[in-house]
């Protein structure tokens, strides 16, 4: 890479990064080059307007211009473009069904899978519909979606002996989904069936979709559920930073799986 465009990076990486306006000095300090070189850089990055330099302590910091360009950069991304190589990954990794899912009133919708290879796993069909609250992808999205007991009319309908059918339940169970960052289907959308989901985030830091890994309870009972969860996890984590999530906002209390 050209040595003066690195170092312009550079410089708005470091800009980036502060909480406060930095003085050329300290920025050149930081950065291992000279002063003149520091105020050269500066003051072209002004000119072309992605910084600003306040006229009272002559410090520097980033314009909006670059807020702009982020912007513009993140509303080119199609979600299934970039979650689709992840759900591949995961599927592998996990060796298991994946499916990824987005909330639609009180329903989850399916927008994009990967079938594992086992001749015993779980299918679905791309745009299918499914009660959230019965559904891995759907209790991650409603645990941490404002207003979401609001969507349900309780007492809810039970499609399995496991399906929670009271708020109360459905209240622990996001408190649950909340501390471990992950919700768990133990069958309660169909017998013996069972999932691992986790949200993903858009740039605002709000649940966007969920992705999940998905089948036979026999292969996510014990230690697998949590190996399991932590792929997906991670997948989702994966998904949210390239929309430009950087673990900030309301969805910030989802935690990572230890």
């Amino acid at each position: 890479m050209e040595k003066t465009l690195l170092k312009g990076i550079q410089v708005l990486e470091a800009l980036s990064a502060s909480p406060a306006p930095r003085g050329v000095s300290e920025l050149a300090a930081e950065l291992g080059i000279t002063k003149a070189n520091a105020h050269r850089l500066l003051r072209t990055l002004v000119e072309a307007e992605y910084v600003i330099q306040d006229e009272a302590s002559a410090r520097y910091a980033l314009s909006l211009r670059m807020w702009e360009k982020g912007v513009a950069a993140l509303s080119g991304l199609d979600l299934g473009d970039v979650a689709r190589p992840r759900l591949r990954q995961l599927c592998g990794e996990a060796d298991e069904s994946v499916q990824l899912a987005v909330l639609q009133g009180s329903d989850v919708v399916y927008i994009d899978k990967a079938d594992s290879r086992h001749p015993l796993r779980a299918t679905t069909q791309v745009g299918s519909r499914v009660p959230a609250y019965s559904v891995s992808t759907g209790k991650a999205l409603l645990a941490c979606t404002d207003g979401a007991l609001s969507r349900l009319r309780f007492p809810l309908k039970r499609f399995t002996p496991s399906t929670i059918g009271s708020r109360e339940q459905l209240e622990r169970e996001f408190a649950q989904i909340i501390r471990e960052g992950y919700a768990v289907n133990r069958g309660e959308w169909r017998e013996g069936i069972w999932g691992i989901a986790a949200p993903i985030h858009d740039a605002q830091g709000m649940p966007l979709a969920a992705v999940d890994v998905w089948g036979p309870e026999l292969r996510f009972r014990g230690t697998a559920t949590r190996r399991l969860a932590r792929l997906v996890v991670a997948c989702a984590a994966s998904i949210s930073r390239s929309l430009g999530y950087r673990d900030a906002g309301p969805a910030g209390r989802m935690r990572k799986v230890k």
